[in-house]
């Protein structure tokens, strides 16, 4: 089974350039005629991978913007962006500075039509083999990244020596882990990947539900994989959390993001979030601030505001009053793609609607949790209808549950498993931040 992969020449303008010329003309851009090495060589390819129906799209963008920038202004690497969803804002900044985009679809969606929408995204860089023999591209290796990446230098003369039997990964958290790697940065054998294609999915299907969990692919990957993955070096996937590192090559981060720096300056973050954002964390969020402002300086947002992030508050068109356990709307903060939220407040919050004889009625919310192993079980009327799991700290989860059928004053209920005092300025009792929660007839 493979995924729903665009056939056709990938370009980054419609104008129907060969792959060849696009990474050409991007290398050109990058540095005067340098689109083939000495070797008459064409750059490596470089993969990232977006899914616009994630609720943290539109805090990604940024993400995006600088691993494109330091990879345009400090490497030669030939970018490639796999694509599920459709084009916007960020899409047409993308086309704008040269990034060939490419239709993608998981083929997880084959097996759980409903998945979630992060697997949605992460699993996108299994397609990169289907990719380039769609495309015709005949590279043997390939790099793929995830988008909160910084490139410090060119990663080709690290890169050019490793010949993986399927791809090379770094460690996650324990830089002498090779065995639990982080799938965030690999450096991937195509065909060799391509061959495994058919076993990987079996061992997806097998193990379905640790597969569409966090940390999704990477699960599927050092299980499918074990002791078969050959060592990145460290170089190539840097985390800040590790301390700082002149020979770095590609800065991963991995853990708190630049945009939280405040949220951790300011203690509004759970402690072992605090812990990850050492003196070398701050320094690589300023020199990550600071490649933004010349990003977009060079290369600014399309003036079609239409496409860009929805920062609406999300709490209207409800059916639903609130009766207890949910703060006062905070206001939007679109600079960094956030619109209004509201805490819901420990140990529960509650709802209520009326509702007639054979309306449907359904509960929706996007919510992430400050605490990690959060949850919350979904109650109408006492009964439980489902339940959420927040595996991810500060990735937003949508979720969704029609209310059983019934008439009258009806209450629904959101108990939380966890709760999250911010510190001694705020002595509130949190369980989860929502940015929409609403009871919708349907």
């Amino acid at each position: 089974m493979a995924g729903n992969v665009a056939g056709g020449e990938a370009d980054a303008t419609g104008s129907g350039l060969a792959a060849g010329e696009t990474a050409e003309r991007w290398a050109r851009g990058l540095r005067p005629g340098a689109a083939r090495d000495c070797h008459g060589r064409m750059p490596i390819r470089w993969f990232f991978a977006l899914n616009e129906s994630s609720p943290s799209f539109w805090e990604y963008a940024n993400l995006v913007q600088v691993a494109v920038y330091s990879a345009k202004t400090r490497t030669g690497l030939a970018p490639v962006c796999l694509y599920d969803g459709e084009e916007n804002l960020l899409t047409g900044w993308l086309r704008a500075v040269g990034v060939p985009i490419v239709p993608c679809r998981t083929f997880l969606q084959e097996l759980v039509p409903d998945l979630a929408p992060i697997p949605r995204g992460a699993y996108l860089r299994l397609e990169i083999p289907a990719v380039c023999a769609a495309q015709g591209w005949g590279d043997r290796f390939v790099l793929y990244t995830d988008c909160d990446v910084v490139f410090r230098r060119d990663p080709e003369p690290l890169l050019a020596g490793l010949r993986p039997r399927y791809f090379a990964a770094a460690p996650e958290t324990d830089r002498t882990d090779f065995a639990r790697f982080n799938s965030g940065a690999m450096w991937i054998n195509v065909p060799a990947f391509a061959a495994e294609r058919a076993a990987l999915e079996a061992t997806v299907r097998a193990h379905l539900q640790e597969a569409i969990s966090p940390p999704y692919d990477q699960a599927a990957l050092q299980r499918h994989f074990a002791g078969r993955v050959d060592p990145l070096p460290l170089e190539l996937n840097w985390k800040p959390y590790w301390g700082a590192c002149d020979d770095a090559a590609i800065v991963h981060f991995h853990g708190p993001k630049p945009a939280q720096k405040h949220h951790v300056l300011n203690r509004r973050v759970p402690e072992h979030v605090a812990r990850l954002a050492t003196p070398a964390y701050f320094a690589a969020c300023a020199e990550w601030d600071e490649l933004l402002i010349r990003a977009l300086g060079e290369y600014p947002w399309p003036d079609d505001i239409s496409r860009g992030p929805d920062v609406a508050e999300g709490f209207g068109d409800t059916a639903a009053e609130v009766v207890a356990g949910l703060a006062p709307l905070e206001p939007p903060r679109p600079e960094a793609g956030m619109p209004a939220v509201r805490w819901g407040l420990a140990p529960r919050t509650v709802l209520a609607v009326e509702s007639r004889d054979g309306e449907r009625l359904r509960l929706e919310g996007v919510a992430q949790a400050a605490v990690p192993e959060q949850a919350a079980i979904v109650r109408v009327d006492g009964v439980e209808v489902g339940r959420v799991a927040f595996a991810r700290l500060h990735d937003p989860y949508a979720f969704a549950f029609d209310l059983p059928p019934g008439s009258g004053r009806r209450e629904v209920e959101i108990a939380y498993a966890r709760v999250f005092v911010p510190g001694s300025a705020d002595t509130r009792e949190l369980g989860v931040l929502y940015r929409a929660l609403r009871v919708r007839r349907v």
